[in-house]
């Protein structure tokens, strides 16, 4: 099913957010997605997905590239953690039950839910 992974970009008008959510998507999600962050009113011509994560960056969101999607997490001002590691596992954890489902295997290589 998956060929290679997802490319995600993320944006945040909050200073460090975007950057702290793509690092997060990278370590939790490293055999699913390329994360990158990005500011608002941009997105990297290669992107899969883009996720906006305050109201100025939903606001700025650009025309997107063919191909690409688009999702709001409105994080809070200051997220925890766990806030966005619920976000990121959500989102990985879906790409695991979609391979499941036709019984393939991460674009890395390994075996779903491995």
């Amino acid at each position: 099913m998956y060929k290679r992974r997802a490319r995600l970009a993320f944006a945040s008008a909050l200073p460090g957010l975007a950057e702290r959510v793509a690092r997060s998507a990278t370590m939790r999600g490293a055999d699913w997605v390329e994360a990158s962050s990005c500011p608002p009113g941009a997105v990297p011509p290669s992107c899969d997905l883009l996720v906006t994560l305050d109201a100025l960056a939903l606001e700025a969101r650009p025309e997107l590239p063919s191909g690409c999607r688009h999702v709001h997490w409105p994080l809070p001002a200051s997220p925890t953690d766990a806030d966005i590691a619920a976000r990121v596992d959500g989102l990985v954890g879906g790409m695991r039950l979609l391979a499941r489902l036709d019984n393939s295997e991460a674009p890395s290589g390994r075996t779903p839910g491995a």
